[in-house]
């Protein structure tokens, strides 16, 4: 896998939320976007994260993210990376989708054209990762999977594919219009592609628990922070790597026929949870279920952070995108984030606080001043 570091060097953007135009141009290290709420800071790292993924960061729908009243959006981005240099554009229009280019020529697929691992996001709903559903806890983890461990992103694909079908033919069967030998064909797909997903989790929850760890206690958590892969069904935790895929077989075999009366696969890696806590004088506490705000808030910066030191060693270091964090953390806190991100790569920060700014610019941090459709770089010492 390449190794480096992701870094972005010059945006361009057009009708994007409120913006009309606007360009920046981004020096490596610590980006702060400071300005009063409502001034497009957001939209702007919205616009990055487009520029390297494709898609918005916010919102699943494409149409939100253009300009109200204007026909189109478009984004170019000049960005550095493990394997060279790109000029990356993406633009998108209600009724023809997106266009997609990469160095001047056209891009078909977004999963060809998406610089995957190039950008890790922290925004306030990101603490769904940690208080949210297990869906929330497992897409965290999957996006990450995605961008490392090639071949993932297919076989989590195939897998969910495989898991509709059978579902669909469990509901069949319960309804009597279909025989029971129609779930019977999916089971294979599941079981190989299950297989490799849970190996896959298995081997990044191990990478990531001593990071996250450390990153709990060194952005002011306390220690004995802890992530671990609660696997479905929870037997799946004792069975040795070569055995998976023959017991996720075995397992859909005996479970035909309570799951025709449900009408649904109940257990497999769609139903995998994440635990998040916290050893506390020998017992586990669930920052999930009973974390304060602010200690759930740290775990969720952890696990990025954690998140940020896997793909550095296996698909080079990603640009951090920390959006509005800086004014929710007590000044201990932020400087300690501050302290572990200005310098490490590049990061880009935004902020209504000038203290926060200010914070940043003490350690190194560029400050660019934000206001509504206009962004003016203000240099710092």
């Amino acid at each position: 896998m390449p190794s480096g570091a992701w870094t972005a060097t010059h945006l361009d953007v057009a009708d994007v939320r409120s913006w009309h135009r606007v360009s920046l141009d981004l020096p490596p290290g610590g980006i702060v976007l400071c300005g009063p709420n409502g001034a497009g800071k957001t939209s702007l790292a919205e616009a990055l994260v487009l520029a390297c993924l494709g898609v918005s960061c916010r919102t699943s729908r494409d149409a939100e993210v253009v300009r109200t009243g204007a026909p189109a959006l478009h984004v170019s981005l000049d960005i550095q990376g493990p394997a060279g240099a790109q000029h990356r554009e993406i633009g998108y229009a209600s009724g023809r989708g997106r266009r997609l280019t990469r160095d001047g020529d056209a891009v078909r697929g977004l999963a060809d054209w998406r610089a995957a691992g190039s950008v890790l996001v922290f925004l306030p709903e990101e603490l769904r990762a940690v208080k949210g559903p297990p869906a929330a806890r497992r897409r965290h983890l999957d996006r990450l999977l995605e961008a490392a461990v090639p071949g993932y992103a297919d076989d989590l694909a195939s897998y969910a594919a495989a898991v509709s079908q059978r579902n669909a033919a469990l509901r069949g069967v319960r309804s009597g219009r279909m025989g029971i030998d129609a779930v019977a064909p999916w089971e294979p797909a599941i079981a190989a592609h299950g297989g490799r997903i849970v190996v896959a989790r298995r081997d990044a929850m191990h990478a990531l628990s001593g990071p996250f760890a450390r990153w709990m206690d060194d952005l002011g958590g306390g220690p004995g922070g802890l992530v671990r892969l609660e696997p479905s069904p929870a037997a799946l935790a004792h069975v040795p790597a070569a055995a998976l895929e023959e017991h996720l077989a075995s397992r859909l075999r005996d479970a035909r026929p309570r799951e025709i009366a449900a009408g649904l696969t109940l257990a497999g890696p769609h139903r995998d949870d994440v635990l998040i806590g916290q050893e506390r004088v020998g017992t586990t506490v669930d920052l999930r279920a009973v974390g304060s705000q602010g200690e759930q808030r740290t775990a969720v910066l952890a696990l990025i952070m954690a998140h940020r030191e896997y793909l550095g060693a296996r698909a080079g270091l990603p640009i951090l995108v920390l959006d509005d964090v800086l004014s929710e953390l007590d000044p201990r806190r932020r400087g300690l984030l501050l302290d572990a991100v200005v310098g490490s790569g590049q990061c880009l920060l935004t902020t209504a606080d000038p203290a926060a700014a200010d914070a940043a610019a003490r350690r190194g941090a560029h400050v660019v001043m934000v206001e509504r459709g206009v962004g003016v770089s203000t240099p710092t010492p």
